[in-house]
């Protein structure tokens, strides 16, 4: 019985002639390639000209079998930018506001590029390099690029094991990496920044802000923020839902991130601005599409808005930024103003934007001593981890206290072993052995 893989010679018979006592030429002759290898478990039949390659590839596909490894080349003869197209997206299943933005990069960026049309079997460095450097003549930022290259690399690792071996992205070269964005600690708003930015705020949009730096609530849980989602009698506030934007034009209510409903602390003093601002700027009732889990299975949520804009619409993040909390950070004397008469051109902030309303809350409630775990819960992090991460130099005395822990623990026990000393040097007992 024939071990695991043989070699077939396609141009004779397998039996010779009774007669003659020579193998045959069968129809084959010199028509293809005359060396075929076949009966490896899971490997397609592969034919080659001549024996010793037929050996050879025989010999490197058994192997690669035996470690779960082997991969036949013509399965990454695919295009990139078509493995992309044909198999990788249509398979997602991402939230429709992550999806949109996702498939721009990806599409944009790597599908309609050189790395793109390029098969991805051969894919390294060099392609990498090129297609980095693409990138840069585009006018894409360092951190839009990392940004596409963690999709780049994603992608190809869905492909391990079906159409290539092993992630080109994840054995590249320094010098096809992009650069390194570095670390960066989360920073917070000094008071003075703080209350200089709310006040140049127009007087309707300041509850974003303060929503953001005394409830730790992000840009889209505040515009989608109901009086209705006050407790006045736990002293607490629901977060129930976030207004999101699909393909930034159809508005849209989901639960906040990762799918869970969270409550927050309530002050009295941002209560006070809660019922303030709503005499002054009624609620607007407002129906939208719902996605995704929660509201009861329905399929559009009915919510009395707080923050709208003068007419009542939902307010748009993108036009908030550009017309509210840009001009409010150069009021503030935060970033450069822009050029007289320009409707654009805004120096880039986005360290300064909404999440920094967020670090803010968290760096006095881990300053002030709140435990971590509570404000990990406030913050809607998945986990304490995420709040240590971004915001454990924010806790005072972070990692000082154990500076001198241990001396304090061996010093408390001195007097005791001094005595004891002493008295083991006038008796004959032990305890000095």
């Amino acid at each position: 019985m024939a071990t695991s893989g043989w070699i077939e010679d396609r141009w004779l018979t397998k039996r010779p002639n009774p007669e003659t006592g020579k193998r045959e030429r069968t129809a084959l002759y010199k028509k293809c390639k005359r060396y075929r290898v076949c009966g490896i478990p899971g490997v397609r039949k592969r034919s080659f000209d001549t024996l010793d390659e037929a050996k050879e590839w025989k010999s490197t596909a058994i192997t690669a079998t035996k470690k779960k490894e082997f991969v036949d080349e013509r399965d990454g003869q695919v295009l990139l930018g078509d493995y992309i197209t044909h198999e990788w997206w249509p398979k997602r299943t991402d939230a429709v506001n992550t999806a949109g933005p996702m498939k721009s990069r990806v599409f944009r960026h790597i599908v309609d590029t050189s790395l793109g049309r390029t098969p991805m079997g051969v894919i390294g460095d060099d392609h990498l390099v090129e297609w980095k450097r693409e990138l840069k003549a585009r006018g894409l930022a360092d951190s839009t690029v990392e940004v596409v290259w963690r999709h780049l690399s994603s992608i190809f690792k869905s492909a391990i094991g079906r159409r290539i071996v092993r992630n080109p992205c994840a054995v590249a070269d320094r010098s096809a990496r992009p650069p390194s964005p570095g670390e960066t600690k989360a920073r917070a708003w000094t008071q003075a920044e703080a209350l200089a930015i709310r006040e140049a705020m127009p007087p309707r949009y300041r509850i974003v802000a303060d929503l953001g730096m005394r409830a730790g609530q992000r840009q889209a849980e505040v515009l989608g923020f109901s009086p209705d989602d006050i407790d006045r009698d736990r002293m607490v506030l629901h977060v129930r839902r976030q207004l999101l934007w699909e393909n930034s034009t159809h508005p849209f209510f989901k639960l906040p991130k990762g799918n869970k409903e969270r409550s927050v602390p309530l002050s009295p003093g941002l209560l006070k601005m809660l019922d303030e601002y709503e005499e002054e700027f009624p609620a607007v009732t407002t129906t939208l599409p719902w996605k995704g889990p929660g509201n009861g299975g329905r399929a559009t949520a009915t919510v009395r808005l707080l923050a709208t804009t003068g007419p009542g619409n939902r307010i748009h993040p993108s036009t908030f930024n550009a017309s509210t909390m840009k001009p409010a950070l150069a009021a503030a004397g935060l970033i450069a103003p822009r050029e007289e008469g320009a409707r654009w051109g805004w120096e880039p902030s986005r360290e300064m934007m909404h999440h920094r309303w967020r670090h803010t809350y968290a760096s006095v409630q881990l300053g002030a001593g709140e435990d971590p775990v509570s404000v990990s819960h406030w913050m809607g992090h998945a986990s304490i981890a995420i709040t240590l991460e971004i915001y454990a130099h924010f806790m005072p005395d972070s990692g000082m206290k154990g500076r001198t822990a241990v001396d304090g623990w061996l010093e408390a026990g001195a007097p005791k072993r001094e005595a004891e000393a002493e008295h083991c040097a006038s008796c004959s007992c032990s305890h000095g052995e």
